[in-house]
């Protein structure tokens, strides 16, 4: 089946990436404001409406918006609005794995899931709907992490970590064994966290 990227930002290239290594490319990147261009070897040929516009049955997406987080927002409307706007309608969003991800064999991914470029995700992890593990993040065994979640690049949950709908772990922060990170939360990055968060709460450095 054909697939499209939505949004063409820094981070569809980064899925675009992941794509080609699987031998998978996209047919076409949705981005009203930059139809005409070329991103990652594909032309930007629609815009999300355009999208909207075909059946459901004959596309799958692949979600291309990243995000950021600070401490009054965890940057996660954006990417969560795309995907439900979309799964809204009836289309569906595959896994993303790159090429060089480890993924456990019993290891559980969510419609729409993204692990990026050496990741590594251990037995019986449980990764959310349109959750990102990202580039070299570590997801590691019995671990959970919740819908819409952003594992940033080189973060780290130690085992039977538990992560929130909509939680941002900042680029190489550490989750230590058994820690809940309630949903909306953000933990700053570099951050080492050895106690429970409250949903909505934020971790800096302890």
């Amino acid at each position: 089946m054909s697939l499209i990227v939505l949004c063409a930002g820094g981070h569809a290239r980064v899925v675009i990436e992941a794509l080609l290594s699987r031998g998978m490319r996209p047919i076409a990147v949705a981005d009203a404001a930059r139809i005409g261009e070329v991103i990652g070897g594909v032309p930007i040929t629609e815009s999300d409406d355009d999208v909207l516009k075909m059946p459901a049955d004959t596309v799958e997406l692949a979600n291309g918006l990243g995000n950021r987080a600070s401490r009054s927002d965890s940057g996660l409307s954006g990417r969560r609005a795309l995907f439900d706007r979309f799964a809204g309608q009836g289309f569906k969003f595959p896994v993303i794995a790159h090429a060089s991800a480890v993924i456990a064999s019993d290891a559980q991914l969510g419609d729409g899931a993204q692990v990026m470029a050496g990741a590594v995700i251990q037995p019986a992890a449980r990764i959310g709907r349109n959750a990102l593990v990202n580039t070299r993040a570590v997801v590691e065994h019995d671990c959970i992490v919740g819908d819409h979640a952003h594992i940033a690049p080189g973060a780290v949950l130690c085992g039977g970590v538990s992560i929130g709908e909509g939680v941002h772990v900042g680029a190489g922060a550490v989750v230590l064994v058994g820690v809940k990170v309630g949903a909306g939360a953000v933990v700053a990055a570099g951050a080492v966290v050895t106690r429970d968060v409250a949903a909505g709460g934020f971790a800096g450095n302890e």
